[in-house]
Order: structure tokens, then C-alpha cells, then sequence
């Protein structure tokens, strides 16, 4: 070993250790309160949020790099906990943020004067455009953090616990239909056609937005449609699981109301808009331009990995995302690296997204790793298909 190897084998082990990786698995909700801080500070301080989370998880990430595959980590009982902990803190986080820009409520005034802020200050301080940099914040932690331990719970379908919590992390969104599409339609369709969160090559990412968006509730909708039909059930908003979701988004919409009026209905739709976004963004590069073909068995090779150590522990391990699909119902701290049978991407989550946000650069990463794919990964029948339609890379 080198004399420069010596020093960053250690630091590979150091980070691989149990305490390391608690303090991982924790930097999700640390960041939560962290938000929380910077939101009832008011002022410039509201855009903090959206600041760290491309400085943290866009930045930083690409410097420490990847995690291992066999780490030391903490007990199952913890790692629950850091995922449960996350709709009380999200809830948290917004009234902070709605109280720095409404009028204020005076039992929230109170808990932040005995914590040591000053709401007052914080609200003269905030005007329109802070206020927006707060929602754009509050959005992005609803994506970040909400959306994402949401896709954690809702797999486990044994636990209603754990499935109803999820949809309330959804409804900050506005998309408690995702627990039904994502679990029941995209692990069955992904790769093929059928998918709406599966982007097709060439596909612009905010048009991609836009034709996901719209076929994911579509598709949850006559799902839930279709299992009522089945268990000759009456079909009503007491029955029917989408739509009693909803009942969860006006709860939350309520929430906002409470707080600084009938705007609040527009302040919830645009921070919901803003994590909608970054969800629909992560989609995009997850499985962009792979393809399936209807009816063989889902593959690691169909979903494109990350192994950033950062951002698999603020996602809970989202990024090892070929094990999700091929073992669905595993929990996240059982998901391992696909050892060359998934492609892998260049960079973390979110440079990837921002590289996507650029169709033309996009283009340029994006076609070598496709071409890659084809050569290499891609099944005969899938690389016919790939022919036939016109798209294969070769």
C-alpha cells in the first residue's frame, strides 16, 4: 500500500464503523432541524434549506464519495425510529416556517422565545421573496425527506402503521395516490411502456415531469377503481383509498390555513409543486432510458444505482435502487450493491438532476451510459426491441 493509500484506507474504515453510520442514518432528520433553525431565523435565512440541500447533497457528496457494501450499522430499532420521526418533525418544520411568514400564532411564539428566537424579528424580516425562498425550502424537505420515507413505509404492506403514516409524509405533497401507483404499478411495469415513471430516451425532464405526473394519477386512480370492482365494493370516498388520501392533503392544506389564511391553500400547493418536482426529478434518473420487456422478471439491470455515502444515508439507502426493485419488500438497511449487474451512475442524486435540468449536457452524459448498457447489460430480446424502435446504442 502507498503512502497516500494508507491514509484514505483509514478513512474508508473509519466511515464504515458503527458510530459513523449512525450519525449517517441520522443526517436526514438533523437536517430537518436544522431547516427548522434557519426557518425561524426569517429573512434570507428561509432560503437556507434549498441552499444546503445542493451544497450537502450536491457538493460535499462527490468529496467523501461512496459508501461500502458490508458496513457496520445501527440497530434495526434505531433506523425505525429515524424514519418515524420524520412527519413529526416535518409538521414541525412548517408551522415554524408558516409562523415566520403569517401573523404568528402566540403558542408558537412562545416555544421559539423560550428556545431563544426572536418570531417577531423573524417576521419583520421576511418579505415576499423570503417567503418564497421558506416555501421553496419547506418543498424541498417535503421531497427530500417526506416523499422519500414515504416510499420507505409504503412497501410495508403487513404494517398499516407503517402504510398510513406513509401517506400522511405524502399528503404534505399532495400525493398520497403515489402509495398506491408506485407500489402497485411501477414495480410491476417498470422499464416497459406501461410506466409513467419510467423515462423514455430523448425525454426532456420537464416534460417528462408533466406526462408522469399525470399518468401516475391516472393510473392510481383506476387501480384503486379496479380493486373495488373486485371485492364488489362500493365505490365512495369512505372506500376508496385515493380518494380518502386527499382527505390527508386537505388536512395538510388546513394546516396552512390555520396559520396565515385562505392563502395558505396557494402557499401549500406551491411548496407541495416544489417536492412533486424533485420526486418526478428523482424518477428521471432512476430508471431514465432503460427499457423491460413487458412480462420477464425485473433485473437488477433495470434501475440505475448510486453508491454516494451521503446520499445514501439521507435517503435511506434510495440509491441502491436495483436491490429496491429486485427485492422490493426488503427493508432499506437490508439493500445491497449489485456487484457490476446495474448500471451505475457517474455521480450522486443531485448533480445527476442537475445535469438533467440541461437537456443538451444531459445528452452528453447520458448517451455513452445508455450505449454502455445496450452493449452490456441489455438482454438479446431487449436489444431487438431497442433495434426495432430505433433507439438502441450501439
Amino acid at each position: 500500500m502507498t503512502e497516500t493509500a494508507r491514509p484514505r484506507a483509514a478513512i474508508r474504515n473509519l466511515l464504515a464503523t458503527r458510530w459513523a453510520n449512525t450519525i449517517r442514518y441520522s443526517l436526514m432528520n438533523l437536517f430537518i432541524i436544522a431547516g427548522a433553525i434557519t426557518l425561524a431565523l426569517g429573512g434570507w435565512w428561509m432560503w437556507a434549506g434549498l441552499f444546503l440541500s445542493f451544497l450537502i447533497a450536491g457538493f460535499f457528496e462527490e468529496l467523501i464519495g461512496d459508501a461500502g457494501d458490508d458496513e457496520k450499522l445501527p440497530a434495526t430499532w434505531y433506523l425505525n425510529l429515524m424514519l418515524f420521526m420524520t412527519w413529526p418533525l416535518l409538521v414541525m418544520l412548517t408551522i415554524v416556517c408558516l409562523n415566520s411568514i403569517g401573523p404568528g400564532l402566540d403558542m408558537v411564539d412562545g416555544a421559539l422565545k423560550f428556545l431563544g428566537f426572536d418570531p417577531a424579528a423573524a417576521r419583520e424580516k421576511t418579505n415576499i421573496f423570503t417567503a418564497s425562498g421558506g416555501l421553496v425550502s419547506l418543498g424541498m424537505f417535503y421531497g427530500l425527506a417526506g416523499v422519500n420515507v414515504a416510499h420507505e413505509l409504503v412497501h410495508r404492506t403487513r404494517s398499516k402503521f407503517s402504510m398510513i403514516l406513509g401517506r400522511w409524509l405524502l399528503a404534505f405533497t399532495w400525493d398520497t395516490g403515489f402509495a398506491i401507483e408506485h407500489v402497485y404499478g411501477h414495480h410491476r411495469h417498470v422499464g416497459t411502456p406501461r410506466d409513467p415513471a419510467t423515462a423514455k430516451r430523448g425525454e426532456i425532464i420537464w416534460l417528462f415531469i408533466i406526462r408522469s405526473t399525470i399518468g401516475q394519477i391516472k393510473s392510481a386512480i383506476a387501480f384503486e377503481n379496479a380493486r373495488l370492482q373486485r371485492r364488489n365494493m362500493a365505490n365512495n370516498i369512505f372506500t376508496n383509498v385515493y380518494w380518502r388520501g386527499q382527505l390527508m392533503s386537505v388536512a395538510v392544506i388546513l394546516l396552512y390555513v390555520s396559520m396565515v389564511g385562505p392563502i395558505g391553500i396557494l402557499l401549500s400547493a406551491f411548496s407541495a409543486m416544489v417536492g412533486k418536482i424533485y420526486l418526478e426529478a428523482v424518477n428521471y434518473i432512476e430508471h431514465y432510458g432503460l427499457v423491460r420487456i413487458e412480462g420477464e422478471p425485473i433485473e437488477e439491470r433495470h434501475s440505475w444505482d448510486s453508491h454516494r455515502r451521503i446520499s445514501t444515508g439521507m435517503t435511506y439507502n434510495l440509491p441502491l435502487h436495483s436491490s429496491h426493485h429486485r427485492f422490493a419488500t426488503r427493508p432499506f438497511w437490508k439493500l445491497q450493491h449489485a456487484h457490476g449487474k446495474a448500471p451505475v451512475l457517474p455521480m450522486g442524486y443531485m448533480p445527476m438532476i442537475f445535469c438533467a435540468a440541461w437537456p443538451p449536457y444531459w445528452k452528453k452524459i447520458s448517451e455513452p451510459l445508455l450505449k454502455e448498457w445496450d452493449e452490456n447489460l441489455a438482454s438479446p430480446r431487449e436489444r431487438q426491441y431497442l433495434a426495432e424502435t430505433g433507439e438502441l446504442r450501439a
